[in-house]
């Protein structure tokens, strides 16, 4: 009798040492991962690229600080452009980025941010004699652009020149290189990393004045407001506290 009570005690003890030592780890266990789907442009460096596996560049490190601010996961989703615009419009996704306010962004989506300013330029070979100050210097020109794309109104909008749309950057700056195109438009650190990473900087050169500088925004579908709220809240702690500004100044070095 006494041996069976010693091994019951026994027993207990040793039940009660492992709920001891789980304890602390049950305590620290992180609750079930949140996570939210990120839409964005497939190949649109130094901004957002996959590198190794990964995706990378300087909007995506920001967008990652702000969820991580909130404890949510991002699960990347890499897309066309065009594709990225119809999945956040028709509530596919819980962020998508990068966009321009537009009033057709502001009655869609609920925009966070500016997180950086861009600069919208014009890129022409070398040996070229384009000069732009205002748009009827592009009279006749035909320039590439990004099919889906907005640049500024006045750009877009302009009957003055051909619009040579194409289906990335990539594509336009290799038919500039070609002598398809007169110019091309885009965001300035894009097309210096593209002649960078192409070696063809000296082929190249970004006129002056830019058609315009823009905000850029993260956007979420309006039928997701809480989320943007969260994020909202993340993106004013982050920008207060200067993570944003040192994610952005690292990328521009």
């Amino acid at each position: 009798m006494r041996t069976r009570v010693r091994a019951c005690l026994a027993g207990v003890a040793r039940l009660l040492a492992a709920a001891l030592v789980l304890a602390p780890l049950m305590a620290v266990a992180p609750a079930r991962a949140e996570n939210w789907t990120v839409a964005s442009e497939d190949y649109f460096p130094p901004y957002n690229f996959t590198e190794r596996g990964k995706r990378t560049g300087m909007d995506t490190e920001i967008v990652d600080a702000m969820l991580k601010d909130i404890g949510v996961y991002p699960v990347h989703r890499p897309m066309a452009w065009p594709e990225v615009v119809r999945a956040h419009d028709e509530n596919e996704v819980d962020v998508a980025f990068q966009f321009f306010t537009s009033p057709r962004r502001l009655e869609r989506g609920h925009l966070v941010g500016p997180y950086r300013v861009g600069a919208t330029v014009l890129m022409v070979r070398s040996n070229s004699e384009i000069t732009y100050a205002r748009i009827d210097d592009l009279q006749g020109l035909r320039i590439g652009v990004v099919d889906g794309f907005e640049y500024t109104p006045e750009f877009d909008k302009s009957p003055l020149f051909e619009r040579v749309r194409s289906s990335s950057n990539v594509v336009s700056f290799r038919r500039l290189l070609l002598g398809r195109v007169d110019a091309i438009a885009g965001d300035l650190q894009v097309l210096r990393y593209l002649a960078d990473s192409e070696g063809r900087t000296g082929s190249v050169k970004i006129l002056p004045k830019p058609l315009a500088m823009v905000p850029r925004y993260i956007s979420v579908p309006k039928l997701r407001a809480e989320k943007a709220e969260r994020l909202r809240a993340a993106y004013e702690k982050l920008t207060r506290d200067g993570t944003i500004e040192a994610i952005v100044r690292r990328w521009e070095r």
